[in-house]
């Protein structure tokens, strides 16, 4: 029986070549996009999940409640984790750890390198795989670190690593204590080094201090431990410390910190993990529009298999077999399906990781269990896609149909109500798609392009290393005599993300309750010159005031947050020390466009000024960067000039964004693409259908044009339909996702105009194609057999 259903099956695929090549492209499409999607998400929720006791590992947290508005940080101070092992019984390990960029160099290579300083615990809290040396022993020592395979191999190409010594930042020798395995690429926590904490605390002593917040703290807790009181335990422990402390800590997963990343006033507010849910979303979707394509195509036909019906009932075949055997084509359509589509996904997926940032591939030795989920989504799909045609068609009577008269008006007005039903959903599906994808790319061509208050084009950025103030001035005097070059400065800040800040700022008349957070940033002269802050009044730093170095610049948000009518000329005290304040700058953008801007300080201090911006004015700035890395070379040897675009760096900022925005669209051109074939499909049944009508009217005079509308108007009240309904849906989801946005666009009518009328005119010239091809046919070969 089995092996006859099956021939049924293939001999009715052959039969209607048509239909066929409709649904396996609609389907194979559908699960390919499904898969590629499917596969990024897998990607995701796999992120930091692979380390053993992985709940068991937090990440202690910070929410400072120094303004109105609770901040919720990982920087903690630089003696928080021995503390906390040693007076908290529930904490197994705890490490300190914070990120670092020296340069290496052994023999003739020199490179910079991204790791961390660390304490020893962190070895026994993350999954590190111990190539060679003692683990019991790593980072004891002062100036040892520990390398990953890549970097030992990077220096010393096959030789053993151990004992071989690298010179950090041309200052200091360091001996290679062991090597480790790369992180997978699924890790956040991926460093070509790890060096002695011990280290960074003796060249920045404020680290020592209880209210310093700049290192992150890392624990592995015992097993049993009770979350809930381990966090009752260190609620206050910084308050206990530093009577002063406005912070409150607890321990959060480490396996959330991905893409549960975003916080507001104290509470989680998502993350990437919504990017997550909007794409699960979309992959349901592609497969609902593709399933959806089956059913109507499926339906639609169903006269032609209805006789078939009738004598399988005549002969006493029961509704049930006649479902399973209608079931079994729709999954033996979608297995074909998913071979295909798994062909399609191995071809895209160097593009899909290129547009995505990962490093995907699809193992089925090291993971079989990817073939199993493959066949469920196939099985299902099959399912889903048949379950309608299959009890529709099932249904019919065998008297009936043998007779010729298949239906009552009423059910065939039902089946074609059902079957424009499911073309209103797909096409609003569609849209809503389009629309989304229309506003996401527009938010981010709104946040690239917004005026942020300074001018981030034609500006470089570098970091300066090695005895900087040794060299800096020879290096600022020589680039202003190169040509293209306008303005020279330095600032502890890059400007482009938060970085210190202190709560600590007295002001007279500030309430007894009143403490806002500051950002407090160093610089040099003429910084507000080369980056182009405008001054709403005062001045600027200048060289012709020495007092300068004890004065401040503030910003028009901190001005209203001191609530100062007059500020030019008051005094504030910040950490202690009184300054004058000698100019206001306009609000500029420091952080990115979610937040809104924050109180700001500007100190005079050039010794900590570590990151220089040079000012560029010139059509060949090829050359000006080549005499800029001259001079950089000559003053400060030994160290690459690496330099950055400042509006390259700020792009960078809404990678994800634009990255969603990328793969938005072209899973928007999916879903239409696949609508539209169901449309083409749907449209030459019906044409099919009414070819004698159409000769007729030809015969009685009808031109061409009005039987093209009559075939298109139905299938265009149907698009026009699912616009009316996915306008309100998709505006609704979009406001929610741009309200993340301190500084966002207004959704107008442009967006649904665009979505609307294109998705309207590439269903009407699906449909048209179809007409007009029926409409020009010769109304004897549509007539012969009357």
């Amino acid at each position: 029986m089995l092996k006859n259903y099956i021939k049924i099956a293939f001999r009715n695929f052959t039969r209607d070549k048509s239909s066929f090549l409709i649904n396996i492209t609609g389907l194979s499409l559908g699960l390919a996009g499904s898969i590629l999607i499917l596969l990024w998400v897998m990607d995701e929720r796999s992120v930091d999940n692979f380390h053993p006791d992985i709940d068991r590992i937090y990440q202690v947290m910070e929410h400072q409640a120094f303004s109105e508005n609770i901040n919720t940080t990982p920087n903690t101070p630089g003696v928080l984790a021995p503390a906390l092992k040693e007076e908290i019984p529930e904490f197994g390990y705890v490490t300190t750890y914070r990120e670092t960029n020296p340069l290496f160099s052994y023999g003739e290579k020199s490179f910079k390198s991204n790791g961390h300083y660390a304490r020893p615990d962190i070895f026994n809290i993350l999954s590190f795989h111990i190539l060679s040396g003692n683990v019991e022993t790593w980072l004891e020592e002062p100036n040892t670190l520990v390398l990953s395979e890549n970097t030992a191999e990077r220096y010393f190409s096959g030789e053993s690593a151990l004992g071989k010594q690298l010179l950090v930042n041309n200052e200091v020798v360091y001996t290679v204590a062991g090597v480790y395995m790369d992180f997978p690429a699924n890790s956040t926590f991926r460093p070509d080094f790890i060096m002695p904490f011990g280290d960074f605390m003796k060249t920045n002593e404020w680290s020592l201090n209880w209210n310093s917040h700049g290192p992150r703290t890392l624990a592995k807790l015992h097993e049993g431990a009770d979350i809930e009181q381990v966090n009752e335990k260190i609620h206050n422990f910084i308050r206990e410390k530093d009577e002063n402390a406005l912070v409150d800590l607890f321990l959060y997963p480490y396996a959330d910190q991905y893409l549960y990343n975003s916080w507001e006033d104290g509470r989680r507010a998502g993350g990437r993990i919504e990017y997550v849910r909007i794409f699960s979303l979309v992959a349901v979707i592609v497969l609902l529009i593709a399933c959806i394509n089956f059913m109507n195509l499926s339906t639609a036909r169903s006269t032609k298999r209805a006789r078939e019906v009738g004598i399988r009932k005549s002969i006493g075949a029961s509704r049930g077999s006649l479902v399973g055997q209608y079931l079994g084509e729709s999954v033996i359509l979608s297995f074909f399906s998913l071979i295909t589509a798994l062909l399609l996904v191995e071809l895209a997926l160097p593009v899909f990781n290129n547009l995505t940032g990962k490093e995907i591939a699809m193992s089925y030795y090291q993971e079989p269990s990817l073939l199993l989920v493959f066949a469920g989504i196939a099985l299902c799909t099959g399912l889903v896609a048949g379950s309608y045609p299959a009890f529709y068609l099932s249904a019919f009577s065998a008297v009936k149909t043998l007779k010729g008269t298949l239906q009552s008006p009423h059910r065939l007005s039902g089946e074609t109500f059902a079957r424009k039903g499911l073309v209103v959903f797909q096409f609003t599906l569609s849209i809503i798609l389009i629309i989304s994808t229309i506003l996401i790319y527009s938010q981010v061509q709104y946040v690239q392009n917004k005026n942020l208050g300074y001018q981030k084009e034609n500006l470089i950025t570098f970091s300066l290393e090695g005895d900087r103030d040794s060299w800096w001035e020879n290096f600022r005097q020589q680039a202003l005599g190169q040509p293209g070059v306008k303005d020279v400065s330095r600032a502890r800040s890059s400007f482009l993300d938060r970085g210190s800040n202190t709560y600590m700022v007295e002001w007279p008349g500030k309430a007894p309750d009143s403490s806002p957070l500051f950002e407090w940033v160093r610089v040099d002269y003429d910084l507000i010159e080369t980056l182009g802050f405008e001054m709403a009044e005062g001045r600027s730093f200048s060289r012709n005031f020495e007092a300068d170095t004890a004065r401040v610049i503030v910003n028009q948000a901190a001005v209203n947050s001191m609530g100062m009518d007059e500020p030019i000329g008051r005094m504030i005290q910040i950490n202690g020390v009184e300054r004058e304040v000698i100019g206001v700058v306009e609000d500029f953008h420091y952080q990115d466009l979610r937040n809104e801007v924050e109180p700001l300080l500007m100190v005079l201090s050039p010794p900590d000024a570590s990151i220089g911006f040079v000012r560029v004015e010139t059509d060949d700035i090829s050359q000006t960067l080549s005499r800029l890395e001259q001079v950089h070379a000559q003053v400060n040897p030994g160290f690459p000039f690496g330099y950055t675009f400042m509006d390259e760096s700020y792009e960078s900022l809404y990678r994800s964004e634009m990255r969603v925005g990328e793969l938005s669209k072209y899973f928007a051109l999916f879903a239409i693409f696949i609508s539209c074939l169901g449309l083409l499909g749907l449209s030459a049944f019906t044409a099919e259908q009414r070819r004698k009508e159409i000769g007729i009217r030809k015969v009685l005079g009808a031109p061409v044009g009005k039987l093209v509308t009559m075939l298109s108007k139905d299938f265009t009240r149907l698009v026009l339909l699912a616009i009316v309904v996915a306008t309100p849906v998709s505006w609704w989801m979009m406001n929610r996702w741009l309200n993340d946005y301190a500084y966002r666009i207004e959704i107008g009518i442009w967006p649904y105009l665009l979505a609307g009328g294109g998705a309207l005119l590439i269903a009407w010239l699906t449909v048209s194609w179809q007409s007009v091809r029926v409409a020009l046919m010769n109304p004897v070969e549509s007539l012969r057999n009357e």
